[in-house]
């Protein structure tokens, strides 16, 4: 199990909940039903510490190494070789609220931070999200941002950007980038999913994308098929090497028929197995993923 995408991080710090155990849609018990289980967990700043952005993430990554000092026979920072009976752990920040200079982006890749997820669905000062209403790509800013980012050898996620800004941040890249948890805009027409364009930009770059369970972004009244449908259309866009899982769990306030959390997954690797066979199965929910992360580049440094 390898996801690219859950709000379970933020989720638990807010609500005074474990990591290990809670009544989330995610957690390390949950995730260690799997085999080397990996797991990117987001820093999302919602709207009521949006002010305070800065401050409230480093105490998300506070709370994450308590959680992994407490927990520490179950959650371990993710290295090349990942260790079968602990969660091997990855963070993010979702939403560029939180950086506000250059030098804040290399704080946070010095705590550990590996991928940037640019905006959320507002605008901020990197650029304007998806669902923003505001049609301008990155600013200046966020320019710089993405430079720096190619630097640091720090993945730029491009979930939430609205197009223009998907686009600015293609020219500039001069590396892989990701969609961590987006489905397929011709399946289901909603702002927050990928058009084919944009999906064939992302194999070419070597990067990879996340299929995400919330139903609004799968279709109508959501069950397993409708998952199938935008695996297919990911497949047939050449993503074989490339599509992964971004749950998005704890980030989703409804899930699709059956799947309900984190340990409901083996339904949907069931599914895609009979559907599409063990190989891409185990691609999906594994491999693709951990080809992408196991560069030692993206690998977190003792500091």
């Amino acid at each position: 199990m390898f996801d690219l995408h859950c709000d379970t991080l933020t989720k638990c710090m807010n609500d005074g909940k474990e990591l290990y155990d809670n009544d989330l849609q995610n957690s390390l018990l949950q995730l260690l039903k799997y085999e080397y289980p990996c797991q990117i967990f987001a820093i999302f700043t919602d709207d009521e510490y949006i002010e305070n952005a800065y401050s409230y993430a480093k105490s998300a990554i506070d709370f994450y190494n308590r959680q992994k000092i407490k927990y520490l026979d179950y959650l371990t920072d993710f290295s090349a070789n990942p260790e079968k009976n602990r969660v091997n752990a990855i963070l993010s920040i979702e939403g560029g609220e939180p950086i506000e200079s250059i030098e804040m982006l290399d704080e946070f890749y010095e705590l550990g931070v590996r991928l940037v997820t640019l905006t959320w669905n507002r605008v901020n000062k990197l650029g304007s999200g998806a669902l923003s209403g505001d049609e301008g790509g990155l600013t200046k800013f966020g320019k710089d941002i993405v430079r720096r980012m190619n630097k640091l050898n720090m993945v730029i996620d491009v979930s939430h950007l609205n197009e223009r800004g998907f686009w600015d941040t293609v020219e500039i890249t001069e590396k892989p980038i990701a969609a961590t948890h987006s489905n397929c805009y011709e399946i289901c027409g909603h702002l927050r999913n990928l058009k084919d364009s944009q999906i064939k930009e992302i194999v070419n770059t070597g990067g990879i994308i996340g299929v995400n369970l919330y139903p609004p972004f799968l279709g109508e009244d959501v069950k397993t098929v409708d998952i199938l449908k935008h695996i297919e259309h990911f497949l047939f866009l050449g993503c074989e090497n490339s599509l992964c899982l971004g749950c998005d769990f704890d980030g989703i306030s409804c899930t699709p028929k059956g799947i309900g959390c984190m340990a409901d997954m083996k339904k949907l690797y069931a599914e895609i197995m009979k559907t599409f066979g063990e190989n891409m199965a185990d691609k999906l929910f594994f491999q693709n993923a951990y080809d992408f992360w196991k560069e030692p580049t993206y690998v977190k440094k003792s500091i």
